[in-house]
C-alpha cells in the first residue's frame, strides 16, 4: 500500500496543499510548530477518515475558512483508487472513494498504517488504559468484527454501569451480564491472538535491538484465561455474577476486559517496574515494528508508517536499526534536524515552511 499523492484545502495551517511522495522514505523537516505534525496527521485522516488528535472535526478547518477537505491517491495490490473526505462547520463528516458516497467503515476498509510518536513511549509506563488502546488500534487495523464487538461492549458497559449507580434491578443487569460476557469473550479471544503474533515479532525485534535480551509480552486477564471462546464466556459471566455486590457497593463494573492490562519483561524483569528509560523506549520501538510485521503478516499488504519527532526520543543506534527495518515500506517522517543516518537513505526531503509559504 502506498500513498501516490495527496492534497489539502483549508486544513489546519495548509490552504492549498498538495505533495507527491516518495514510494518510500519521506522527511517532512522544520522548525517546531511549522506544520510537520499536522501534515502527518492529513495522512492518517486520510486513511483512518478520523485525527489522531483530541480534536473535533471542526477544529480541522482553517480559522478563517468554513470548510476542508483532503483528497487523495492510493495505490493497493496495484490497484488504484481516489479518497476524499469534506468536512464543513455547517453539515456532517462526508466520506468518498472514487467519488462514490461511503460510509466510514466502507471508507477505512483495506487501508493500514502504524502511527509512532513520541507519546507511544508512554505505553510502558502509564497506565492500562494506554496499553489497552494501544492493542485495540493494533487489532481494529486489520479486524472489524473486533471494533464492532468492542463498540458493542462499550454500550453495553455503559448502560451496566449506569444502572449500578441509580438501581439494584437484579433482573436487569442480569441481561447485562450475559451480553457483558458474549461480547467481552470475542474482545479477549481476539486480544489473545493479537498477543501471541506481537510477542512473537517483538521479541526479534527486541534482540536485535538490544544484542539478545528477551522479550515477553504476557495479557493480564481480570477472569481465568482459555482459548476456547465459549469457556470463555462461561468464566467471564462467572465472575460476573460473583462481583455483583462489589460492583453494586463501587457503582461500576470492576471485571472484563475494559480492566485488562498487558505485561512487558526483559529477561524475567517487568519492564514497567524496573525497566530503564532506554529499556522502556526499545520495547515500545519493538512493539510498534512488530505491529507493522503483524498487519501484514494478517492482511497481506506492508502498512504506511507514520513517524513523529521519534528520532530525537531514541539514540543513533536504535536510530539506525529503525531506519533499515524500514525499507521496503512507506514511511513518513517529521524531524526537526537532518541528521547524518537520514541523509544516507532512499528518501525524499520536504522542507515544510518553504513549502507552506510557495503554496499559500
Amino acid at each position: 500500500m502506498k500513498l501516490k499523492f495527496i492534497r489539502l484545502y483549508n486544513f489546519r495551517n495548509y490552504l492549498n496543499f498538495e505533495i507527491s511522495p516518495h514510494e518510500n522514505i519521506n522527511i517532512f523537516y522544520g522548525k517546531n510548530a511549522s506544520g510537520k505534525t499536522n501534515l502527518l496527521e492529513a495522512i492518517y485522516m486520510s486513511i483512518k477518515g478520523q485525527t489522531f488528535k483530541n480534536a473535533g472535526d471542526s477544529e480541522l478547518i482553517n480559522f478563517n475558512n468554513n470548510e476542508t477537505s483532503i483528497y487523495s491517491l492510493y495505490e493497493n495490490l496495484s490497484y488504484f483508487d481516489e479518497y476524499r473526505i469534506e468536512i464543513s462547520r455547517e453539515t456532517f463528516k462526508k466520506y468518498y472513494v472514487n467519488d462514490e458516497r461511503k460510509n466510514s467503515k466502507e471508507y477505512r476498509k483495506n487501508k493500514y498504517l502504524v502511527f509512532f510518536s513520541p507519546d507511544h513511549l508512554n505505553i510502558i509506563k502509564n497506565s492500562p488504559y494506554d496499553r489497552r488502546k494501544f492493542l485495540n488500534d493494533s487489532i481494529s487495523n486489520f479486524d472489524f468484527s473486533y471494533e464492532y464487538y468492542l463498540g458493542i461492549y462499550r454500550k453495553i458497559l455503559m448502560e451496566r454501569n449506569k444502572l449500578l449507580k441509580i438501581s439494584k434491578n437484579l433482573a436487569l443487569l442480569e441481561i447485562y451480564d450475559r451480553e457483558l460476557a458474549k461480547n467481552g469473550a470475542k474482545i479477549i479471544i481476539s486480544r489473545l491472538k493479537a498477543i501471541k503474533k506481537l510477542n512473537e515479532y517483538a521479541l526479534i525485534h527486541y534482540k536485535n535491538l538490544t544484542k539478545g535480551e528477551l522479550l515477553k509480552t504476557t495479557y493480564l486477564s481480570t477472569v481465568p484465561l482459555t482459548n476456547d471462546e465459549e469457556e470463555l464466556r462461561k468464566n467471564l459471566y462467572s465472575y460476573l455474577k460473583e462481583n455483583q455486590k462489589k460492583d453494586l457497593e463501587k457503582k461500576f463494573t470492576c471485571i472484563g476486559p475494559h480492566r485488562d492490562d498487558i505485561e512487558f519483561k526483559i529477561d524475567g524483569k517487568n519492564v514497567k517496574n524496573f525497566g530503564s528509560q532506554g529499556e522502556q523506549r526499545s520495547v515500545v520501538l519493538a512493539l510498534k515494528l512488530a505491529e507493522c510485521d503483524l498487519i501484514s503478516s494478517l492482511s497481506r499488504n506492508r502498512p504506511i508508517l507514520l513517524l513523529d519527532d521519534v528520532f530525537s526520543e531514541i539514540d543513533n543506534e536504535r536510530s539506525v536499526y529503525l531506519l533499515n527495518s524500514i525499507k521496503n515500506r512507506q514511511t513518513f517522517i517529521t524531524t526537526t534536524n537532518i541528521k547524518t543516518y537520514f541523509k544516507n537513505s532512499n528518501a525524499k526531503y520536504f522542507d515544510i515552511e518553504n513549502l507552506i509559504e510557495n503554496r499559500r
